[in-house]
């Protein structure tokens, strides 16, 4: 796999539903945001980041021979190696002292703490409660490593033949109350639980054996990923670290580890930096000394003249082949400046990873360094990358661990926000998509406005707040102190407006009749477009007056009970962002929702089997877990409900179908299998009986069918009729509008030729499906609704039924 043409074409995917949701009709700001997008200011190009090897110490079995841990434990790792930084880690820990580890991902870090954990309790055979507790962030991680000390005690068992002589054991939410009581009985020696567990611990009537374990026995206190904890967080986690070393009866040692806690410095500023953070988290004074950097070592050997220009020059101008040949990888110049200019660096006379950058900066860097076109430079660091990935898969189907240069690519994707304008109109206006308070580059400083769009006719509508003589700007769906007085609203410009004939096209409802004629309801009046004169500062006025003012336009109040650029009106319950949008209409669900499914079918098509087509999202909690489940479950339950209806249409003559064959055609598209939809397997092979069943399975597709032309019920999944892939006709309606004789007694509809008399039949037919509603007398009667809800539920099964709360929606 490519994994940069895989990224390219997720990136454009991804651009391709953004980009369908911006609907702006000001040319000059669809040109502005044309070019920002084209420049990547919403994705903008990824970074590179590489893990580069660690120098390597010996084997445990050497270091259990030396006396510094316990013989056993080189039986509990059995063949493994040790990085330095573990060596140097565990020596310290060893030796009694606290310390923290900072080294990147897959570097071993767990071992450090392990490792001096094991050696302690193997030592003090004798030891009983709780000598060790092991905090993590996340439960997630605590299932992980639960896994590893079980594979630990399997290694002991399989290299010995006698029982694992450590007990070990997780304490969190998850586990069921059979479990904790057994541990509350019998307090295993490591405990491994996060910070609010270990909260109650210590303080719940019902866990006070663990908490006496703890407090008699404690000797090591470890906290993972301990950059995690900062801010009131981190305060809660300091207060609780020092009530227990208070409480124990030992000497406790505090040990840390983090992939990332600073950067920049010198190699020792920062670990004098973290000395301090550990202090003030653990309470205890730490020196440089006990902070244990990564000891990193170079990947690849070969003559210096390899990083040459004219060599570098050489082997870009012969091209690169991506192979999984080791060897001449090894050798390759531009292998090698990749890994001295992209991965690490010298500092201080030590090895340390250097930060991430875009691939296009490393090809200008190349090009500077080469004298080749950057094209082609970035074309061989594709290449050399690409064949790493192939080297590094030919190592771990071997069985080695030992990769070289693994990379990763990083991908941002900020949220679209708003453009943002002056109040100009004409060349003078300033167009950008950076907030802020003023056009910087102005000695008056003109302040900026944010423009929303129209949904229905992508007219802008600058968001202000209007006070007196003012028009300040406002963020969209900010709401001022001052709302009651209807000052927060819209800024329209424009021939939008005209009272004298507008008025008439606004509902019955909003007038009442006196004798002078109609007159608009004062509750409805304040809601309409206000004639406004205003200029580039936001100075404002009901009049034209002077000649200050250069412009003029509407101003319409907060929230918008109709829009006036389309003739659209609306529920006055509906909220101003389901009206007007931002640049784009997505959410943070929706970019996850739609970046995901993309890497996925990326997988597929480049021939992953099915089990291997995984993708790994984290949250930061567990709602927004499952909120983002529920969000991409919908996501392709409706995709796949449509994939459906295009195929069942596709097939059917004319590519038309009618209402009655509908449910029956999806059926067939969707070819599933009768036990992918029914609860029950082993029914009997007789028509009859499957019939039943089909039956109900093609009424529940009907349904979801219906439902799904529901209008705006989905802002960021339109229906099909919204997106122009769907036409919705009506049957018989070319016979009824060539039916002259049929419309003679009917004014004006008498006059028309056919096909301007089927225009506006199609028009009042549209008008009452879409706002008003569709009637079955056997399908859509909530008698009937009812009795098939019972039906979807007993006989269908998920996704293919009813959620366990949901009612079938009524049509209105």
């Amino acid at each position: 796999m490519n994994v940069f043409e895989v990224h390219r074409r997720v990136i454009d995917d991804y651009e391709k539903y953004i980009r369908s949701f911006i609907r702006i009709d000001d040319p000059e700001i669809q040109t502005v945001v044309d070019e920002e997008l084209s420049r990547g200011k919403l994705w903008p190009e990824p970074l590179l980041q590489f893990n580069p090897a660690f120098r390597s110490a010996g084997k445990v079995s050497d270091l259990a021979g030396s006396g510094i841990i316990h013989g056993q434990v080189a039986e509990i790792f059995k063949g493994y190696s040790l990085y330095q930084h573990q060596l140097d880690a565990i020596k310290l820990g060893a030796s009694g002292k606290d310390f923290v580890v900072t080294s990147g991902t897959g570097s071993g870090k767990s071992l450090t703490y392990i490792g001096t954990i094991f050696s302690h309790l193997l030592r003090n055979p004798a030891s009983q409660g709780v000598v060790a507790i092991v905090v993590y962030p996340l439960n997630a991680l605590i299932n992980s490593q639960s896994g590893e000390f079980k594979k630990y005690q399997d290694n002991y068992h399989t290299a010995t033949g006698n029982d694992f002589p450590i007990t070990f054991g997780q304490y969190t939410g998850q586990e069921d109350e059979s479990k904790r009581s057994a541990m509350r009985a019998n307090p295993p020696q490591i405990l491994l639980t996060n910070y609010m567990m270990l909260e109650l611990l210590l303080t719940r009537l019902q866990e006070r054996p663990i908490r006496d374990a703890i407090y008699e026995n404690l000797r090591y206190l470890v906290f993972d990923e301990l950059h995690t904890y900062r801010g009131r967080q981190g305060a809660d986690v300091a207060m609780l670290i020092r009530r227990i070393r208070a409480q124990c009866r030992n000497q406790v040692t505090c040990i840390g580890t983090s992939a990332t806690m600073v950067s920049g410095g010198s190699v020792e500023e920062q670990r004098a930096q973290v000395a301090a953070v550990a202090s003030t988290l653990f309470g205890k004074r730490f020196d440089s000394t006990q902070v244990v950097n990564e000891t990193l070592a170079r990947s690849l050997d070969a003559p210096a003249a390899v990083g040459a220009p004219e060599t570098l020059a050489a082997a870009i101008r012969a091209g690169v082949t991506p192979s999984d040949n080791e060897s001449e990888l090894r050798v390759h110049p531009v292998a090698h400046w990749i890994e001295e200019e992209a991965a690490i660096e010298e500092r201080d006379g030590v090895l340390v990873r250097r930060r991430p950058r875009s691939v296009g900066a490393l090809a200008q860097a190349l090009a500077a360094a080469s004298g080749e076109p950057e094209p082609a430079c970035r074309a061989a660091l594709e290449s050399v990358l690409l064949w790493i990935s192939a080297v590094n898969a030919a190592i771990q189907k071997s069985g080695s661990r030992a990769t070289i240069l693994p990379f990763r690519l990083h991908q941002f994707i900020s949220q679209t926000g708003s453009v943002y304008t002056t109040l100009d109109q004409g060349e003078g206006r300033f167009i950008t998509l950076e907030p802020g308070l003023y056009k910087a580059d102005e000695e008056n400083q003109k302040p900026i406005y944010p423009n929303v769009f129209s949904r229905a006719s992508g007219h802008a509508f600058i968001c202000v707040t209007r006070q007196e003589k003012r028009l300040l700007p406002r963020e969209f769906m900010d709401n001022s102190e001052e709302e009651e007085e209807g000052t927060d609203g819209y800024l329209l410009v424009g021939d939008v407006w005209d009272p004298d004939e507008d008025l008439d096209a606004l509902p019955d409802s909003w007038f009442r009749i006196t004798k002078s004629g109609r007159k608009i309801l004062p509750e409805r009046a304040k809601f309409l477009p206000q004639r406004i004169f205003f200029d580039e500062l936001g100075n404002c006025s009901d009049t034209a007056g002077t000649t200050q003012f250069k412009y003029d336009g509407w101003f319409m109040r907060s929230p918008l009970l109709f829009d006036p650029t389309s003739g659209t009106f609306f529920d006055t319950k509906t909220r101003d962002s389901t009206k007007l949008a931002k640049l784009g209409s997505e959410g943070r669900s929706t970019s996850t929702t739609i970046t995901t499914f993309s890497i996925l079918a990326q997988l597929r098509q480049a021939g992953y089997k099915l089990g291997d087509q995984k993708l790994l999202s984290f949250t930061d909690n567990r709602q927004d877990a499952a909120l983002q489940a529920g969000h991409f479950n919908d996501f392709v339950s409706v995709v796949h409900l449509r994939s459906g209806i295009f195929q069942a249409l596709k097939a059917a003559p004319g590519n038309r179908l009618d209402y009655k064959q509908l449910g029956e055609a999806v059926f067939r598209a969707l070819d599933l299998s009768f036990g992918d939809f029914t609860k029950f397997s082993g029914i009997p092979e007789l028509a009859s009986i499957r019939r039943k069943y089909e039956q109900c399975f093609q009424n529940f597709i009907l349904y979801r069918a219906l439902a799904d032309l529901r209008r705006s019920w989905r802002i960021v999944l339109p229906n099909l009729e919204q997106c122009a892939l769907l036409a919705i006709d009506y049957e018989n309606l070319d016979e009824v509008a060539q039916d002259n004789p049929f419309w003679a007694d009917t004014p004006i509809l008498r006059e028309l030729k056919p096909a301007r008399r089927r225009d506006f039949l199609t028009t009042i037919l549209d008008f009452f499906r879409l706002e008003y509603a569709l009637h079955s007398a056997n399908f859509l009667e909530y008698a009937k609704m009812k009795e098939n809800e019972k039906d979807f539920r007993e006989n269908l099964r998920a996704p293919w039924t009813l959620d366990e709360r949901e009612e079938l929606l009524p049509p209105r």
